[in-house]
Order: C-alpha cells, then sequence, then structure tokens
C-alpha cells in the first residue's frame, strides 16, 4: 500500500503563521463540500510560494489530534505543531473546538516543539493540565502521551502533516492510516484484479470488504465464504452448484465474492479456487458445459502474501492468485485517534445519544486493545447505559480493561438459540424460555436467523423494529428506544455476553449455535 500521503486537495486545509489546522470537512445535506476554497493564508506567501513550502513538508510531523470531547463530531480535529513556534490550547483555538468545551480555560497550557522534544506547560488552567491522567505544571511529552485540557482529550504523535480524514458514512475513523486504506479501496473498486486485505484479528477486514463492494458500483450481490468453515465432503456442489442449484461463486455473478479469512482455507478449497481464478468459469456438478462469470474476487488473511507463502498456510501459485492488490489494514493501537470516532458512530442511535466521560474515554485510548477494533466493540456493549447521559468508567469496564478482555476466540462455548425465538439455552444455566414475551421473542427470531445465514451479520435497529413489531408505524427515535429496552432485557436474561452492539446494529456473537 502507499505509504507516502496525497497532495492536498484544494481546500482541505487552511494555514496560518502558528499552526496548520485540518478539521473534518463540512458538508451539505446532499454531501456536496461546502467547505470556502483555499486562498493563501501564509503572511506575505503567493499560491505558488505555498505550494513550495506544503512540498517541502516533512513526511511525519509532529501532531495533537482532538481524540475526546465533548461533541462527538469533533474528534479528528488536528494541530500540527512547528518547530520554534509555541501554540497556546485554550478557549479561543477554534481549530480544537475550544469555544464548545466549557471546563476549558482562555489560556489553558502551551506547547512548544524544539526539534524531537515536545513540552506542555500549565498556564494557569481552572481546571489543571494532564498527561496521561496524571495532573502536571510542566512536563515533556513522548510520543502517545494523550494530553487532558477541560473536557478534551488530545493524542500527541507523528503524523503526515497533510491528508484528507475519511469522510464515509459507513467507516468510522478520522486517522491518516484509514484515510490511506480507503484511498486504496476506492482507486481498487474500479479495477478487476483480486484484492487481499490483510491485518489482525478484529480490524474490520470484513467492513472494509464490504466497503470496496458498494464502492464499485456492482449491482450483484456481496458473497460470503467463510473458508474455515469449508470441508472437502460436496465442496465442489457447494462452490460450483450442482443440477439446478447455483453455488456460491455462481451466486456472486455481477457483484463481489468475498473469501474471509483464506488463510484457513484447506488444499482442497484452495485448488477448486484457483481454477476458478485461473478460468474465471464455473461448471455444476454434472453440466457438460461451464459458465463464465463477472466477479469480483476479495479476500481476507491474518499476512501478506510473503508472510502466507512462508509459514505455508496457503499454496505460493494460489497467494499469488488472491494477493494481486494486497491492502493492509493498521491495528487498532496504530490508529487510537480512531477509537472515540468508533464509540461515537455505536451510541449515535441510543435514545439520548449517551457520551463518553472523559476518564471512561481516557481509559479506552490507554488500552492496547489486542483484539482490535471487534474487542473495542465488544467493551463498548458491556458498558451500562441505562438512564445515563455521560457514561463513566464503571468498575465492571476498568476491571475488564486492566486484566484483558476476553478475546472472541476465548469466549465460552455452548450458548444456544432457538431459530423460532421461543427460547435460548446459557452456559451453566440451562435453557431460558421467552414465552410469553412475544417482542423478545421476534427479535431473538431475527437475530438467529440474520446469524444462521450469515454468522457476523449486523441487524439494523430498523430491521429489528420491523421484526419486533411488524405492521406498526414506530418513528425512528421510538424505534430506537424500543429495540434498546428489548435488548438490554436479553442481556439481563443471560445473553448479556452472546450479544454485540456494532456500527451496524445488534448481531449475536459468532460462536452461538443457532438452532
Amino acid at each position: 500500500m502507499r505509504t507516502t500521503p496525497p497532495p492536498p486537495k484544494t481546500g482541505a486545509f487552511c494555514l496560518n503563521s502558528r499552526a496548520i489546522h485540518d478539521r473534518p470537512c463540512d458538508r451539505d445535506e446532499d454531501g456536496s463540500d461546502r467547505r470556502p476554497r483555499l486562498r493563501s493564508k501564509i503572511p506575505g506567501m503567493d499560491s505558488t510560494q505555498q505550494t513550495a513550502r506544503l512540498a517541502a513538508s516533512p513526511a511525519l510531523v509532529w501532531t495533537l489530534t482532538l481524540v475526546h470531547h465533548p461533541k462527538p463530531s469533533s474528534i479528528g480535529r488536528r494541530l500540527v505543531l512547528e518547530d520554534g513556534l509555541p501554540v497556546t490550547l485554550g478557549r479561543g483555538l477554534d481549530v480544537l473546538d475550544g469555544q464548545s468545551d466549557k471546563r476549558l480555560s482562555r489560556a489553558h497550557a502551551a506547547v512548544s516543539v524544539a526539534g524531537d522534544r515536545v513540552t506542555i506547560r500549565d498556564t494557569g488552567s481552572r481546571n489543571g493540565t494532564f498527561v496521561d491522567g496524571e495532573s502536571v505544571g510542566e512536563a515533556e511529552l513522548r510520543e502517545g502521551s494523550i494530553v487532558g485540557v477541560g473536557s478534551s482529550l488530545l493524542l500527541l504523535h507523528r503524523r503526515p502533516p497533510f491528508f484528507d480524514p475519511p469522510h464515509n458514512p459507513r467507516v468510522a475513523a478520522v486517522s491518516a492510516g484509514m484515510s490511506d486504506v480507503l484511498a486504496e479501496v476506492a482507486r481498487a473498486a474500479s479495477r478487476v484484479e483480486p484484492v487481499l486485505l490483510f491485518g489482525e484479528t478484529g480490524v474490520g477486514k470484513g467492513l472494509v470488504a464490504e466497503e470496496l463492494h458498494l464502492a464499485s458500483g456492482r449491482g450483484g450481490p456481496f458473497v460470503t465464504v467463510h473458508c474455515g468453515a469449508v470441508g472437502d465432503e460436496r465442496l465442489h456442489a457447494l462452490l460450483f452448484g450442482e443440477g439446478d442449484s447455483p453455488g456460491l461463486l455462481e451466486s456472486a455473478d455481477g457483484g463481489t465474492l468475498f473469501l474471509d479469512g483464506v488463510d484457513d482455507a484447506r488444499p482442497a478449497l484452495q485448488a477448486a479456487l484457483l481454477s476458478f481464478l485461473e478460468r474465471g468459469e464455473v461448471r455444476r456438478v454434472g453440466a457438460a458445459l461451464g459458465r463464465v462469470l463477472d466477479v469480483q474476487v476479495v479476500s481476507s488473511a491474518r499476512g501478506g502474501v510473503a508472510e502466507l507463502v512462508g509459514e505455508r498456510r496457503i499454496r505460493p501459485d494460489f497467494a499469488a492468485r488472491i494477493g494481486a492488490w494486497p491492502i493492509e489494514l493498521p491495528p487498532l493501537r496504530a490508529r487510537r485517534e480512531d477509537i472515540c470516532a468508533i464509540a461515537a458512530r455505536v451510541f449515535e442511535g441510543v435514545e439520548g445519544r449517551p457520551w463518553l466521560h472523559r476518564d471512561l474515554a481516557l481509559a479506552l485510548l490507554r488500552y492496547d486493545w489486542p483484539g482490535n477494533v471487534r474487542e473495542l466493540l465488544s467493551v463498548l456493549g458491556r458498558v451500562p447505559l441505562e438512564g445515563a447521559f455521560e457514561l463513566r468508567l464503571e468498575p465492571r469496564v476498568a476491571a475488564m480493561l486492566a486484566g484483558g478482555v476476553e478475546r472472541p476466540d476465548e469466549l465460552e462455548h455452548g450458548y444456544v438459540v432457538d431459530r423460532a425465538g421461543n427460547w435460548f439455552e446459557v452456559p451453566g444455566r440451562g435453557r431460558v424460555s421467552l414465552e410469553p414475551r412475544k417482542q423478545l421473542e421476534r427479535i431473538l427470531r431475527a437475530l438467529a436467523n440474520a446469524h444462521a445465514r450469515e454468522p457476523g451479520r449486523a441487524l439494523s435497529v430498523a430491521e429489528l423494529v420491523a421484526a419486533g413489531w411488524p405492521g406498526e408505524k414506530v418513528l425512528p427515535r421510538a424505534g430506537a428506544s424500543r429495540v434498546y429496552v428489548s435488548i438490554a432485557s436479553l442481556r439481563r436474561m443471560g445473553l448479556r455476553d452472546a450479544l454485540e452492539r456494532t456500527p451496524e446494529g445488534y448481531r449475536l456473537d459468532a460462536r452461538v449455535r443457532a438452532e
């Protein structure tokens, strides 16, 4: 993946002689950019001189990124620090939306850069200045330091000075790393080469694969093959079809075939997929003639091509085919500025739009997230919401972050849900009946059937409203409240660790068995 930052687009930045201010793009309701076009903002410089200054900028510079703020939409605003030019953090600093933070003093703290040394000094603020949760008068900052001023948190890190922050309604991200990923996805979407999405477990490869499908404009379906679950028995019938029944490959004609966990594919599956990739043709079992398909193939794996082949997880010729266009997804610990942006997306559909207290946000930002986005969603799903408009660091969540959160592959097996929604089984507790609670039965039935058809698929609030209250006209706000109450009830009855909240909605954990 290209690592050099793209050249700045007109209108993307506002510059002055002290710092470079970058904020998320303001857009009209139709999605059009309503920011003013960039003019020469550096005193004494015309546009040619300004362009030369931008071109001479280093690849990575010290940057303060707003990672938590009383107004979630302000997350992602950046302040690029310049050597020898101190910056005062306070109410008047519009780039960090200081006016919206009532606990911020007018001149709260001063930050200065001298080479590789970055220091912060409290300038007599009312509520103090904090570094990684500790009150300071003056302190030297390091890469990864989290600065607390007022109710806001800022992350100090080295980042490209110029990049377009992601503006994607489906992917919650503000980081340069995800900006690069989404730019690469947009390029790959217009091509026919197979794409390999690789990265650690839980980074969101499935979501990015869906984004690539949508960006491609293909009218066909998005079909997922969970490679690790495909055995050798009836393999060809499953992939290529049999008789009058199309296989998975044919079902994806005109759309996208997503090979999820391709590094877990058995040798027979690799050979069958390689045959299709080489010829672009399928022939149903027992048929005399084949059929040429138009399919975009996207795969996901935990490592890149060289790693997969070196560890002998997949055969070299198959790796060369699926890895024609590799895109690496960075782990969450390398893009901490996305953590609260993801939380904002999760909670925006909850009635009252509860938001993170600064202490909870700090705990989330300081955790290393070995399970990445999937682990973050698991933690957010366990934050108590009942009657809360400010989500605080409860002891249960603090203990989870201190001791490490259960990974998806470590969750206790044994959860079973009835596809009809009448009951579920909890490990060690036995069967729990939902009769006569019809709304809960219908909600669980919808979740169980979606899980059985496509494990990992989340149902939106609108889908759950339609399932739980069929035929009723329910306003969106009231529907979101009803769904939240129903999900909270199912969790209290025993499904707390089996129900997950995601940016798309709610789903059952992948380890749950639907019968």
